[in-house]
């Protein structure tokens, strides 16, 4: 790794400790011109305070009382049962009797008139209920199992008519509804009590609506009474609070000035800190974190931070730097290591170890596709005799030899060539079925038989055989990894038996393979 150049890095805490003194100090000179003028301020307002501020303060509780008093009247309208109504009402009460308690004529009498108003509302929506009661017998009988308009509703569970909330209904929006189910009934003397129910219907919702009218009338005179009250506490009480600001604007001016310099200096530092922070600080610091999380997610990643400024962010910088070269070596020993655990020394292939993983991975997964899998078992013949005959170093050659033949055989996913030991060898296969097996033994078997190998020394080439033995088994019929190599073992023996150099496929003994292995044949 290149080391950092020697650069000047100041200390952080220094840094910061001498920005927050020059900030103070200007606070200081700021507050030294500023307090003077707020201390005539406060005489000032100290004079107001006992004159104008009482009565702004009733006058706000009056505005407040008022607003008040318009939600109540807002409820009054909108509510939608009795209890609300009352409560609201009562609560309304407790309020404009406040103002009859004052000295305030005018205003006791303007809120007496709310009052009235709310009350006639009260009784406009007792009146409209006791309709919608008699609204909602008559469509009960209408909905009747012997009503001709029953199956006018939809899927027979949709009420005939679908009265929107009381405050909602209207007799230009109602009428073509009804009008609609009046054409429905047939025209027969048994529909004349339909009819009628209908006529009584829309005299109720006519008289609803028409209440509906009348409370939207009360409603709009209420407001503009409260309006009128509001719009006078206001006016009163914005006069006095203008007197107030100008006894007080002459000597906030300059105050007022001192303190927007004072304002856009600290906003203007604060910026500048914010970005001094994020470009000198905070870069630094996601940068090495965004660099362990590159080093967790890849090892063998190498990390290069950028340049800080602050001593102590140069030494994260650093120690991030150095773990991402640690870890990368560390990582690459692991994993050259995991691979010679993996590997026999000799000829490259899987060891024994590997083999057995590999094997029980591709008898899960054949399982899962439903797929079939396939072992040969490989041994050379008179394999002592060659390293008797030709030495060792030749007999390695010829292991060397085998294992490159098998290694091209391996190269799909789930399949692996390995040494098994000694002079055995093994081959895990998937997705083949019994002709292209024997085809691909056979063709293992003739390019091994046709190899001509020089000796470590003069001499004539070396050439050796091999015996085969394979198994074959689908998915369904696949039990543990020991019975697919059991079978091949014993293949293996059968070609050794028969006269070596030759292919043997092993086959279950049970019935039920004999007649798959006949139409293989």
């Amino acid at each position: 790794m290149t080391p950092r150049s020697r650069e000047f890095h100041p200390s952080l805490s220094t840094t910061l400790s001498l920005v927050v003194c020059a900030l103070l100090l200007f606070m200081a000179g700021i507050t030294w011109l500023v307090v003077p003028l707020l201390a005539g301020i406060g005489q000032s307002s100290g004079q107001t305070r006992e004159q104008h501020m009482p009565e702004i303060l009733n006058h706000q509780r009056h505005a407040l009382k008022i607003e008040k008093i318009s939600s109540y009247l807002n409820t009054v309208y909108w509510a939608q049962n009795a209890d609300m109504e009352r409560r609201a009402r009562l609560q309304a009460q407790v309020l404009i009797q406040s103002f009859m308690l004052e000295d305030r004529s005018p205003l006791a009498t303007a809120t007496a008139d709310s009052l009235e108003t709310i009350k006639r509302l009260i009784e406009i929506r007792s009146q409209q209920r006791e309709q919608m009661d008699r609204v909602g017998r008559l469509l009960a009988e209408l909905a009747s199992a012997d009503s001709p308009v029953r199956s006018l509703g939809q899927g027979g569970a949709a009420p005939l008519l679908p009265l929107p909330p009381l405050t909602d209904i209207r007799w230009p929006r109602l009428a073509p509804m009804l009008e609609a189910l009046r054409q429905a009934l047939p025209a027969t003397g048994d529909s004349e009590p339909h009819r009628q129910w209908l006529d009584a219907l829309a005299r109720h919702l006519r008289e609803v609506s028409a209440l509906n009218t009348r409370a939207d009338e009360l409603m709009n005179t209420g407001q503009q009474q409260l309006q009128q009250i509001a719009n006078y506490l206001t006016t009163d009480a914005a006069l006095r609070v203008q007197q107030l600001a100008e006894n007080i604007a002459r000597d906030a001016g300059a105050a007022t000035r001192y303190t927007y310099l004072l304002i856009g200096v600290i906003t203007l530092l604060t910026l500048l800190l914010f970005a001094a922070l994020h470009y000198f600080v905070l870069r630094p610091l996601q940068a090495s974190v965004q660099a362990l999380r590159a080093i967790e997610q890849d090892k063998n990643d190498h990390v290069q931070l950028p340049p800080v400024l602050f001593s102590e962010l140069d030494t994260i910088c650093r120690a991030v730097e150095d773990y991402s070269a640690m870890t990368r070596k560390l990582w690459q020993a692991n994993d050259e290591l995991h691979q010679l655990s993996q590997k026999d020394g000799l000829t490259g292939l899987a060891n024994r170890r590997h083999f057995d993983l590999a094997l029980r991975e591709a008898l899960n997964r054949v399982r899962r596709h439903h797929g079939t899998l396939a072992l040969l078992m490989l041994d050379i013949d008179h394999f002592k005799q060659l390293n008797d005959g030709f030495g060792h170093l030749n007999g390695d050659e010829c292991l060397k030899a085998l294992a490159r033949i098998l290694k091209g055989y391996g190269q799909r996913s789930g399949e692996l060539a390995a040494r098994y030991g000694g002079e055995e060898f093994a081959l895990i296969l998937t997705d083949l079925n019994r002709q292209q097996l024997i085809r691909l033994c056979e063709q293992i078997r003739q390019e091994v038989a046709r190899l001509l190998l020089p000796q470590a020394e003069p001499g004539p080439p070396m050439r050796f055989t091999v015996s085969i033995g394979a198994a074959l088994l689908p998915a369904a019929e696949l039990g543990q990894e020991t019975e697919l190599l059991m079978l091949a073992d014993k293949a293996l023996y059968q070609a050794k038996q028969g006269g070596r150099n030759r292919v043997v496929i092993g086959e279950r003994e049970l019935p039920r393979l004999e007649e798959p292995r006949s139409a293989l044949g």
